[in-house]
């Protein structure tokens, strides 16, 4: 497996530079990299030339494209498929809640451990069910939604 070769004083002091340049590098790092440019004059003249090309181009005039740029325009999902894709999300979490509830039955000790052993509501089921609300309100408003058939669990 190859290892990563650290980054040079000289390759650090470089990207300094174009940091430095920028706005964008604090006091500390700017000490680092006048020290280091005091000791390596290849570092020095790499940032003299970098300096006097950043400002060509800055003090350049702009220049008028000869034609507009066209972008293509985003494809968008139509909100109707979004809304279908939510309730078939919707009515597998209602189906598998109902499923496993008709497998454990009321007398059933199937699916139970040792740690749910008081009696009342299930915090499987309501997780489940705040996961659904969650769901649903992040849902735009729909119209008229189609989903097809209605089944009666």
């Amino acid at each position: 497996m190859l290892t990563p070769v650290p980054p040079t004083a000289c390759q650090r002091a470089r990207e300094a530079v174009s940091r430095q340049l920028d706005g964008e590098l604090s006091e500390l790092g700017s000490a680092r990299l006048s020290a280091h440019l005091r000791e390596c004059d290849a570092c020095a003249s790499y940032a003299l030339e970098l300096a006097a090309l950043t400002t060509r181009l800055r003090t350049a005039p702009l220049e008028q494209l000869p034609a507009p740029v066209a972008l293509p325009g985003r494809r968008r999902r139509p909100v109707l498929q979004l809304a279908a894709a939510a309730a078939a999300v919707v009515a597998i979490a209602a189906s598998s809640l109902a499923l496993g509830h008709a497998i454990s039955g009321p007398g059933s000790t199937a699916g139970k451990t040792a740690t749910n052993t008081i009696p009342g509501p299930s915090l499987q089921g309501d997780a489940v069910d705040q996961h659904v609300l969650a769901m649903l309100r992040h849902l735009p408003p729909v119209k008229e939604m189609r989903v097809g058939r209605v089944v009666m669990l």
